[in-house]
């Protein structure tokens, strides 16, 4: 009796699992599935839910933060500028409201939007670690390298952009080590 209630109970579990999925790159954006203007991109080392495989393109849902000043970021908390996804202005989204930010903190939110198709991953610990070799091995040839957590959040972007020119990081490599910085500086808060 026991197996063929775990026999039943495994594949409802795997039936009710949510499809999270990683990017390492810089994915585009489409309000529809049939659009070929881009409205927005998602940034790499952020979650998403896969909803639907339509050909080129999936049908992805993304959580995050919403700041009522810049409603056309999500961000990655409710109070730091680590960007999830970024989108047009004059662009319409549809976002559901999770919960409603107190006290000044951001409004969490979800979207349903489409994507082009990748190869994506199911966890984002090689892709952190692949930012990390690129970040030390080219962030320290003319200076000491600095440490992850030299910096803020909000701060390393503006730092990294100021010096990447100097360095031989690619710039689909960019948002990723960017990405990767934010998420272990010295103020980072987790969701």
């Amino acid at each position: 009796m026991k197996r063929i209630l775990i026999s039943l109970l495994i594949p409802t579990i795997f039936l009710w699992a949510k499809n999270i999925a990683y990017s390492d790159e810089v994915v585009s954006l489409y309000l529809h599935k049939d659009d070929a203007k881009v409205i927005g991109k998602l940034l790499p080392t952020n979650a998403f839910e896969i909803l639907k495989d339509q050909n080129e393109k999936v049908k992805i849902k993304i959580n995050g933060y919403l700041n009522p000043k810049y409603p056309s970021v999500i961000y990655f908390n409710n109070s730091q500028r680590i960007i999830v996804a970024a989108f047009s202005k004059n662009v319409k989204l549809n976002f559901s409201q999770i919960k409603k930010g107190e006290n000044g903190k951001w409004n969490k939110v979800s979207l349903e939007i489409w994507a082009d198709k990748k190869d994506f991953s199911k966890d984002n610990k090689k892709m952190l670690s692949h930012a990390k070799e690129l970040f030390s091995n080219n962030c320290g040839i003319c200076h000491a390298l600095h440490s992850e957590k030299e910096f803020t959040a909000n701060a390393w972007p503006s730092v990294f952009k100021s010096m990447v020119n100097r360095t031989g990081i690619d710039k689909k490599d960019q948002w990723l080590i960017i990405e990767y910085l934010q998420k272990n500086a010295k103020d980072f808060k987790t969701k």
